[in-house]
């Protein structure tokens, strides 16, 4: 599916932020915002997995899945607060932000200036770490895609 392929890349632009990318005046919001937008192409792996599905998955499944697991949860909220402002429906207490950014800037072999960055949501009372819910929330969609495909083994994944 196109949409899970494009929420790799982003995952993907995470994990090279935490692991190191280049030094920017604005790399708090320049890197923030591929972190937001992982977790908004996410959350719209809703949205494609009910228009391209042949097997009879309704929206009320997916949205029973995303609601029975909180990591999806906090995905939705981040995502309809990113996309819209405000958001009137939350799925969790509060709606989730992105608290805090951990920032560390030191020269490279090369001598330009890379920088790692880590992510803090506050969500439902706790703080979680951006990386390892976006790897929790990739992780429950690649278990619901693998269901749909056992239930139709004829279509490509």
């Amino acid at each position: 599916m196109e949409q899970i392929e494009r929420t790799r890349r982003y995952l993907e632009r995470v994990r090279q932020i935490y692991a190191g990318v280049p030094d920017r005046d604005d790399a708090r919001l320049y890197y923030g915002d591929d972190v937001e937008s992982y977790f908004i192409h996410c959350h719209h792996i809703l949205d494609w997995a009910e228009w391209l599905n042949t097997v009879g998955v309704s929206r009320a499944d997916l949205q029973t899945y995303v609601n029975a697991n909180p990591e999806l949860r906090i995905c939705a909220d981040l995502c309809t607060g990113a996309k819209h402002c405000n958001v009137t429906n939350l799925r969790t207490q509060h709606r989730p932000r992105i608290l805090s950014i951990r920032r560390t800037t030191q020269p490279a072999s090369d001598g330009e200036m890379v920088t790692t960055m880590r992510f803090n949501i506050f969500a439902d009372g706790q703080t979680i770490d951006a990386l390892e819910l976006a790897e929790a929330c990739m992780d429950l969609w690649d278990e619901f895609v693998l269901d749909l495909e056992q239930l139709d083994p004829d279509e490509p994944g």
